[in-house]
């Protein structure tokens, strides 16, 4: 009986462990504001846009998917359209109340908050 109850507690130790290292990321949601490069046919995040963004055409995230607009290359890898979200264990303590919850990168207008 005690090997298994070891047992046990090591595997649940090694899984909260490994938890700390999946860490998801949240897909920009289809009410985010996007800017619309219409030379490209691709979209950029108000941060990518920067100065610039009187450039492009104001849209949404889910209007430019629909008109088959691709994310930009540089903005997607730059982290533009995503938020990382907790690790699997951070997402447990925070559903059990020990974690406050992470604040989200969208606003529900679409605006960013960063």
């Amino acid at each position: 009986m005690l090997p298994t109850i070891r047992f046990f507690l090591l595997m649940l130790l090694f899984t909260i462990l490994a938890g700390f290292f999946i860490v998801p990321s949240r897909p920009l949601p289809d009410h985010a504001v996007v800017f619309l490069d219409d030379r490209h046919h691709t979209y950029l995040s108000p941060a990518c846009a920067g100065q610039e963004q009187e450039k492009y055409r104001r849209s949404t995230a889910g209007e430019a998917r629909k008109s088959k607009y691709e994310p930009d290359k540089k903005c997607r890898d730059q982290g533009g359209f995503t938020q990382e979200g907790r690790s699997i264990t951070g997402n447990a303590l925070e559903g059990m109340g020990l974690l406050p919850r992470l604040p989200s990168r969208w606003n529900p207008d679409g605006t960013w908050n960063w």
